[in-house]
């Protein structure tokens, strides 16, 4: 730069604009990868294609915020006289108070509920041995005590399967007051425990916490951490932002893919491999490109005999740094994504949902048609047809197994252990006990039915809770309307159509829990 400044040359540039490197970088930046970052940027601004990115939110928000206690009970390290646990859990007439003060807050005192034990009407247990009940919290509402010193400014969730072992969930902050506040925390794994414990208390020496109300709720806002399906790791519910941002980027179509399992085949594919910048996205996005993102080309529509345009549609596969961008200090500048074709399914159908709906311009990019008139498939009534038949083809678990019972005379019985079918006994069993949650009232009792709580309820009046449009798959729940709570109660969820490896036939035919023996012949 002195060079330049001696020869009289004008233009040159200041190394203060491309010397600054960005606070997201993964190593410290010299000046040098700096410049020739900013060298790749101009350089794909003036000659890269137009990438636009659909940018995946997370799984969306799959139910309401609604309070599933009120079934087991609820539990504390210790209570002051007057002020026990359960106060936490009524209609805010008082609250909860830890004998605990001081520091012994922090290192000892919690609150948390108990949601106990499967039980039928009579208030037995439904199983033997006990079936506890699980479920995913992850919103929690708490009112903290009316006295300022009595309270917490952060605090730790915890969840238990046994009450021993505790796991750590999240660690949330708490506004000083005594308002009603939501906190919301990942998801983590259904368990029968669930506390709060203190990390940050600001009473003095001889201040107890205090609680007012907690509400705890199975509630998961949009978050891109979220996973909705801890089998399979799978997120079919998805939210993107249907306003699509423009990147600059360069790409290729691989059309072979060498499989090396299978002697070395070479494997037709469409998959792309495009090259953005990574300063230049996070910028754009505020984060990387993710598995799950949408990506449009815009230079690869097609069109039809009828001059109908056929936009062209990628979902990223897989990420990685580019190989020919690093810097001389070995520092990478570019993502190198892996992206195929995207399909019309139900993790999609935020994106192509919409553009089925948009009309045609004078040039005719904008059409959300599919080249024959149809738009885009709707996925959520072929996703429900597919169920639909599945619930017929194969019954749901519960009582309903009992219609394919099957009796064997003796005659039969006789036949199949000489022939070595011993296993036929296992279908002789009555299916009439199999039970699972319906969520209907126990004995016949009415209820109403809808996405909508009645308004005006007696005490003691049952209410099954259905969801519809795009949370139609939220399993419906029973609750019952209490007086003296002034509130509805959760009592169970319909679990008769989730599907288990084996349904209740083929389960008590594979393991029978009588384990009755097989007949001898005399």
């Amino acid at each position: 730069m002195s060079n330049c400044s001696s020869q009289g040359i004008t233009g040159c540039q200041s190394t203060s604009t491309w010397a600054t490197c960005k606070p997201w970088q993964i190593t410290e930046q010299t000046r040098t990868t700096c410049y020739a970052d900013s060298l790749i940027q101009e350089t794909l601004s003036i000659a890269g294609a137009d990438v636009y990115v659909y940018k995946l939110l997370g799984v969306y928000e799959q139910t309401k915020l609604t309070d599933v206690t009120g079934r087991g009970e609820a539990i504390a390290s210790s209570f002051k006289q007057g002020f026990e646990a359960a106060q936490a859990f009524n209609t805010f007439r008082t609250e909860w108070r830890s004998a605990e003060a001081g520091d012994k807050v922090i290192s000892d005192a919690f609150i948390g509920y108990d949601f106990g034990v499967m039980r039928i009407s009579n208030g037995r247990t439904k199983y033997r041995p006990d079936a506890d009940i699980r479920v995913m919290i992850t919103s929690i509402k708490i009112k903290q005590s009316v006295h300022p010193q009595y309270r917490i400014s952060k605090a730790r969730i915890e969840r238990s399967d046994d009450g021993k072992l505790w796991y750590g969930v999240s660690v949330v902050s708490l506004p000083v007051d005594d308002g009603l506040h939501t906190v919301h925390f990942k998801q983590s794994v259904p368990s029968r425990f669930w506390r709060i414990r203190p990390v940050a208390f600001v009473g003095g020496h001889c201040d107890v916490w205090g609680v007012q109300a907690i509400e705890m709720s199975e509630y998961a806002a949009t978050d891109i951490s979220n996973i909705q399906d801890f089998v399979w790791l799978e997120n079919r519910d998805r939210e993107y932002n249907t306003n699509r941002q423009l990147i600059k980027g360069y790409y290729e179509l691989i059309t072979t893919a060498t499989d090396l399992t299978r002697f070395g085949y070479e494997l037709p594919t469409q998959e792309y491999q495009i090259r953005i910048n990574f300063n230049a996205c996070v910028q754009l996005l505020g984060r990387p490109i993710v598995i799950g993102d949408i990506i449009e080309l815009p230079s690869e529509t097609q069109y039809t005999a009828a001059l109908k345009p056929v936009r062209k549609f990628l979902e990223v596969t897989d990420i990685t740094w580019d190989s020919s961008s690093y810097t001389p200090g070995w520092m990478p500048l570019n993502l190198l994504v892996t992206a195929a074709p995207a399909m019309a399914s139900q993790e999609t159908r935020n994106i192509f949902g919409d553009l089925a709906s948009i009309p045609v311009d004078n040039s005719g990019l904008l059409s959300g048609d599919d080249g024959n008139n149809t738009g885009y498939q709707d996925t959520t009534a072929i996703d429900h047809a597919i169920r639909s038949s599945a619930k017929m083809r194969v019954p749901e678990t519960g009582s309903e197994g009992s219609n394919i019972r099957r009796e064997f005379t003796d005659s039969e019985l006789k036949t199949a252990d000489e022939k070595g079918y011993t296993s036929v006994h296992k279908l002789q069993f009555n299916r009439t006990e199999l039970y699972v949650e319906d969520a209907i009232p126990q004995n016949g009792a009415p209820f109403t039915e809808g996405p909508e709580y009645p308004e005006h309820p007696n005490d003691g009046e049952y209410h099954r809770l259905t969801y519809e449009g795009t949370a139609s798959d939220i399993p419906t729940k029973l609750y019952r309307w209490s007086k003296a709570k002034g509130r509805w109660i959760y009592l169970e969820t319909d679990r008769r159509s989730l599907y288990n490896a084996s349904k209740a036939a083929i389960d008590e035919y594979t393991t029978s829990p009588t384990k009755q023996p097989s007949r001898t012949i005399e």
